[in-house]
């Protein structure tokens, strides 16, 4: 069976050579077709890391929010079908995590593939690091809606979500309403921004 290998990536420019092993690189120069959100940055990542991969032999499938599942089913079948070996690029970070991947990895996990996670960054791990909240039970909640960005996070939301220690992710254009909507809403709760991660 072929290997869907789950290849994290940067978090900031010109990082490789302190956030990413060497194994990444081994990994990539005999992977040929990958799942991506953004070919232009894919391929870009692939080119930074100065591989022996030549990047106009190489086949990449758009997977992103508005991509077709039917489509993904289709290209992953075609790839098994001829035993060949594929990867999964995120924007940034891990693939898989509050990240089109995994569908994918899904769709992998059905026809049989051999499943293979890479280490890397990941800012989500990073912010629990950073928190000082429970990392024996928490919960991630994905990104808040970004429609209203300036409108507050509902009351409502918080005291449905926030049983343990929770990790959210939203744009810069929710900061302010979201830090404005926290002490009415979770009086008693403790909230740790996390901003600026470091990338190395």
């Amino acid at each position: 069976m072929p290997t869907l290998y789950l290849i994290p990536t940067l978090l900031a420019d010109d990082t490789a050579e302190l956030v990413l092993p060497p194994h990444i690189r081994n990994v990539i120069e005999k992977t040929d077709a990958y799942f991506v959100e953004n070919v232009r940055t894919a391929r870009r990542f692939i080119t930074g890391l100065k591989t022996s991969r030549v990047i106009d032999e190489t086949t990449f499938f758009d997977l992103n929010k508005d991509t077709p599942p039917a489509d993904t089913r289709r290209q992953i079948q075609e790839l098994m079908e001829r035993k060949r070996n594929a990867g999964v690029l995120s924007e940034a970070g891990c693939p898989g995590v509050a990240d089109p991947g995994a569908v994918v990895v899904g769709m992998a996990h059905t026809l049989g593939w051999r499943v293979e996670p890479l280490v890397g960054p990941s800012s989500i791990l990073l912010a629990l690091m950073a928190s000082g909240l429970n990392g024996q039970s928490f919960v991630f909640h994905g990104y808040l809606p970004i429609e209203k960005a300036t409108a507050p996070v509902p009351s409502g939301f918080w005291t449905r979500k926030l049983r343990r220690g929770s990790r959210l992710r939203f744009s810069w254009k929710r900061l302010t309403a979201t830090m404005r909507s926290l002490p009415t809403s979770c009086s008693t709760r403790r909230a740790t921004p996390a901003c600026a991660l470091p990338a190395t």
